[in-house]
């Protein structure tokens, strides 16, 4: 798995500096970085406008009772594609502009969370149950989130706590009542 992540690195670093090349050699050194500064800019505006739109989106939802799934699908694509846009390069500039595209923004973030919902390191704190998706899409769960993934560690949800029965404290409360209606 390492050795492939060097390799994607060195081909994603040989593939930005020939895309590099080929652009300065068109228009020109100085407007190629202009360029660079220019896609970060961009980005920069992107996310900040289409985030906001995204935030009021997820607090609707949650105003109506919906769980705001796509809307988290849509911020997490926002944020990875505003980190793409301020790496220097066009590649990289490139697919951080796809991921600000609506329904490929939201193909693409469901697609992250569900690698997100794979890693054992992130499941351990976050619940990737189904009701979220069921909710939005009919019954229908065309990117593997289900309540059986969430069960499959054998642990049920389960709420503890201790309780106390103490009836001389209904008793003292209901005195008071009565009292407080003797007295008016």
């Amino acid at each position: 798995m390492a050795l492939i992540f060097i390799l994607g690195l060195l081909l994603w670093g040989w593939l930005e500096i020939s895309v590099f090349i080929f652009i300065s050699n068109v228009i020109g050194g100085l407007l190629t970085v202009l360029g660079v500064f220019l896609t970060a800019i961009i980005g920069i505006t992107f996310l900040k406008n289409q985030g906001l739109s995204v935030l009021n989106r997820v607090r609707s939802d949650l105003a109506r009772g919906h769980t705001p799934v796509v809307s988290i699908a849509d911020s997490v694509s926002l944020v990875v594609g505003g980190g793409l846009m301020l790496i220097p390069g066009y590649v990289t500039d490139s697919v951080g502009l796809f991921l600000f595209i609506p329904r490929f923004r939201t193909v693409a973030g469901m697609y992250l969370l569900q690698w997100a919902a794979k890693k054992p390191s992130v499941t351990g704190f976050v619940n990737f149950g189904g009701s979220a998706f069921t909710q939005r899409y009919s019954n229908k769960d065309p990117f593997g989130f289900s309540e059986q993934s969430h069960h499959q560690t054998g642990f049920e949800d389960v709420i503890e706590g201790e309780f106390e029965d103490r009836s001389d404290a209904k008793f003292s409360l209901n005195q008071k009542k009565k009292d407080h209606h003797n007295d008016s």
